[in-house]
This record gives C-alpha cells, structure tokens and sequence, in this order.
C-alpha cells in the first residue's frame, strides 16, 4: 500500500475569492465543481441514510455517511491497523474543533477553547454560539442524538447548563463527573451545525425532527454535498475552506446498492474503490480477487443469545452457565462468520478500553459439563423453547438452527420464529420473546456507555433482563471515576460478577470486513465510517 504524501495538506486553503469561484463552478457544472477534473473515489454502500440531521440519526450508515460534512468539538486517536490501513483509537481523544480544553478538579466543568476566524458556507461564524445551539438543539428535539450527548444520563440530566464564556470559548457544567464526555461529544449526534440554515428552514421543534435537515446539510466539515438523490447516490467534494488538514480525496462519488448479488458483482469487477455492507460469505468468496483486497477490522459489536432471565427457566443461573457450554464456538465463527469474529466471554465486548482479555476467556464447548450443571440444577426436562430471528437475517438463522441441533442432545427442543424487522423490534423491546439472537454493541466506545443500557436491573433497554446488583453499584462508581486505574479495576470485577451468572451467550465479537479495489492508497478504518481519510 502507498504512504501519504509528503504535504498531506496538499490542498491549500483558499483565498475568500478563490472559495467563492469554486462554489460558483459548482453550480455552473452541475454540483462537481472543485473535482470536476479529477478521478472521484467510488464508494458503495449497501444501506442509505434515513436522514442526515445528525440530531435524529440513530443508525450505523447515515451517521457515517452524514458526519463527513460536520466537525465535532473532539475526535479519536488513530493507530496502525491490519494490511497497511490506519484505524481509530478508542483510548485516546484529541482536539477537534476544540484546540483544548481544561477540566474542573471536581471532574463537572469542562471548558473548550475553539478554533478562530472559521465561518460556514452561509458565512456565519463557526464559534461557541454555534456549538452551544447545535448541542441544545439536540437535547431539544430529544432523538437518539440526546443519548449520545448526555451518555444516557436521564436522571440526574448530565448537562447543567452550556455557557459560552467568549466567541470562541465554551463551558459545559454536568450535574455529576463523567469521564466519558469527551468520548461522547466526539460523536456524529455532537456535530456543530450552522444556526442561520437551520433557524431559516424550521428552527427547533422540541421532540421533533426537521424535514428540511433530514435531506440537507448545515455544517462546516472536511466535505460539501455537491450532488445527494436519496437512495440512489451522492457527490462529496472537498471544502476548501476545512480548518483542519484537507480531506485525503478531493471528490468522492458514494452509490447505495441494496441489491447483495449486484454490490458482490460490482465489487468483484473493482468498479468501487470501497464496498461496505456485504455478507460475511460475500467477502470470503472475493479472497484472492486480483481486482481487489479485503481488510477486516475488529469492531465492538457481538452476535449474541438472549435468554431472558426473568424467564423461567433462564431465572437459574445454573440452566444459563449450562447452554453456554453447549454452543459449539468454533465451528459458528469458522463456517458462519466464515472467520471474521473473535472468541470471548464476558460483559465487555473486545476492542473497548475496559476490556481485559484475561478475565474474559471464551468459553469451551463442552456437551457433558452441560449435562453436569443441567443435573445440577434441578430443572425438568425437556425444556421447550423458542428462538426469534428477524426476518433475512441468514447469519441469525444459521446459528439459531445449528443451536436448535445442538441442545436437542441435551433434551433442550428448541422452535425458530422468523418474524419482520418491525415485529421482532416490538418482540424484543417489548420483552415479549423467551429467547432471541441479537447483534448488539454500543455506539460510544466504552463499557460505561454499554453496560448503562444492556446490564442495569429493571430497565427497558436491558433485553436479556440482566440483573446483577452488585454489578449495577460497580457501574455507577466506574462511570464517575477519574482516575484510570481504579476505573479499570471496577469493570474487571464487573466481568467478574458477570460472568459468574452467565446472563448471555456470546457467540462471537465481530470482525467488520471492507473490499478494497486495487486503486486505493489509503484506507482509515472506524466504527462509523468515516471518509475523509480514504484516497486512492
């Protein structure tokens, strides 16, 4: 693979006239303008963003293709990945937008010093204004993108209040310390939007979203949106007026494929420089393609059992550590993922900070420790059960029926519903399953963030019904604690307690694969996607 540039500023920033010929040959050429005489990237996806307000998106591939156009006050760190490519660094958070920033001993008050004399394409200024409405116009409108600012902090609400001190300085008060902040105002939900756009096309409606911003951009990132028909395709070109080191492709062309048989067919050709969205099988079969490469990074999400313990007779820790001995691991991640996972155990999925390889070793496949603590247990046998899978999910089917021939061994019958996306969504949340097959994993990189949802007693988003409450009383000092160490020893006694219980199986973390066409020289790998980075 080919190193960056000497100059990887090679796009110098422009002069105000020279900004405003470049948007004028944008209109003039039909939304190419700044590339209209370069070779774009070609990027495929294979699902479309519902919306691009960063305020409302909630889903994977609309926040990764909707944060390109915006800058957030911190982002992640980057270290070498796998095949020559970079990827993002979880455990560490740099400056972004926010040249720096100065935190309170009392861990509350973080105050941002910003870059100066930056200003939107309107020509409003990118300042402390700017960030103090975008982060209250998201709480607000209170969609998935107030989780993400506010860490999942309800009661008490995190954010006391935002105060801009000067133009280019902000101050935000939490109710309680919180560590994670930074992490979560790195995220696409925390992206500084232009106040002018948005107060012209319908303002601020609490609990509501915005048309206009569901299909239109109102920010100041590293790429323009030249060209967007929804569903179909999108032209990014490079803003010549970023702050910050100019994007690594002066214009990428992005078309969303939703058809598997023709993005394989595409993607083997090479006619993409990128292709994300494609089965774990897909990708196998393009191995050894002289058109193109594939690099799989580990990502925080998990294929997962739930067997909600609330849930006679998953109320017995006893029947739960016995089906996590009678899942045949290996087997599932070599012919089912086809080998882009990992094996573990435990309630940290791996490639968060807080997760310690040590204390979450995957666990054997074993048919007669099954029956040893099935015995043990007291439970009557057969035990009939059923398994909910979302329709077309073939991975969660594939596993569901390998399970189904498994525990019938040990006189555990299982059924397989198949049911619509929209079903399955009340099914689960509603708690209304005795088992179901999930790919889960948290949007913020850390175990605080997660285990908030997936682990506290009683609470909705909790769909395995998990309840360990010495585990909860651990969580809520980790997700206060500053200092790092004595952090990390509170998440290793969670795993712990965790694992002691068998609340879950885990069947694998996944590996996220990506096709690569020969052509390309540099690929940045993060959770959400994120294109600035990507050159060819």
């Amino acid at each position: 693979m080919k190193q960056w540039p000497q100059d990887p500023r090679r796009l110098h920033r422009s002069s105000p006239l020279r900004t405003a010929l470049l948007l004028l040959a944008t209109l003039l050429l039909g939304g190419t303008g700044l590339a209209q005489g370069t070779d774009p990237l070609r990027v495929a996806f294979s699902v479309a963003p519902a919306t691009l307000d960063p305020a409302w998106a909630c889903g994977l591939w609309e926040l990764g293709f909707l944060q390109t156009f915006y800058v957030r006050l911190t982002q992640y760190g980057t270290k070498e990945g796998p095949d020559g490519t970079t990827q993002f660094d979880p455990s560490k958070i740099e400056p972004y937008f926010a040249k720096s920033w100065d935190v309170s001993e009392d861990g509350r008050v973080y105050t941002f010093y910003l870059h100066e004399g930056w200003k939107f394409p309107s020509g409003s200024p990118v300042d402390a204004h700017a960030v103090k409405y975008s982060f209250e116009r998201t709480l607000a409108m209170n969609g998935c993108g107030a989780y993400f600012l506010l860490d999942g902090f309800y009661d008490p609400y995190l954010i006391e209040s935002i105060d801009v001190i000067d133009d280019y300085t902000v101050r935000f008060t939490l109710s309680i310390p919180n560590p994670s902040v930074l992490e979560n105002w790195s995220q696409p939900a925390a992206s500084i939007v232009d106040p002018s756009v948005v107060e012209a096309n319908g303002g601020v409606v609490p609990g509501q979203p915005n048309e206009y911003m569901a299909g239109h951009v109102a920010g100041s990132g590293p790429y323009l949106l030249a060209e967007y028909e929804p569903n179909v395709r999108a032209v990014l070109v490079a803003n010549p007026d970023y702050f910050d080191e100019p994007p690594a492709s002066e214009r990428i062309e992005v078309t969303w494929v939703s058809d598997p048989a023709t993005l394989l067919l595409q993607a083997r050709n090479g006619e993409f420089d990128v292709t994300m969205g494609l089965g774990k099988q897909q990708v196998a079969s393009l191995v050894g393609n002289p058109n193109v490469r594939v690099v799989a990074h580990d990502v925080t999400l998990a294929e997962q059992v739930h067997l909600p313990n609330g849930k006679a007779p998953w109320d017995d820790p006893l029947v739960r550590e016995a089906l996590t001995y009678a899942v045949p691991y290996q087997e599932i991640l070599d012919k089912i993922a086809y080998g882009y996972g990992s094996l573990f155990y435990g309630p940290i999925i791996p490639g968060l900070p807080e997760y310690n390889a040590e204390l979450s070793q995957p666990r054997r496949f074993d048919l007669d420790k099954a029956r040893e603590l099935l015995r043990e247990s007291g439970v009557q046998l057969p035990i009939n059960t059923e398994l909910v899978i979302a329709e077309g999910n073939t991975v969660h089917r594939q596993i569901a029926t390998v399970l189904q021939g498994v525990w019938r061994q040990l006189n555990v019958n299982v059924s397989i519903r198949t049911v619509s996306a929209a079903e399955y969504a009340d099914l689960t949340q509603g708690h209304q399953t005795q088992g179901h097959l999930r790919l889960d994993g948290p949007g913020v990189q850390n175990a605080g963030y997660f285990l908030a949802y997936d682990m506290i007693c009683g609470i909705s988003f909790n769909l395995a019904e998990v309840c360990i409450p010495e585990a909860d009383e651990l969580l809520v000092k980790a997700r206060v604690t500053v200092d790092p160490e004595e952090r990390q020893a509170l998440y290793d006694r969670i795993t712990e307690l965790w694992r002691a219980q068998s609340p879950k199986l885990m069947i694998y973390a996944e590996k996220f694969p990506t096709v690569l066409s020969n052509r390309v020289t540099h690929y940045h790998f993060t959770h959400i996607p994120d294109m600035r980075r990507w050159a060819k």
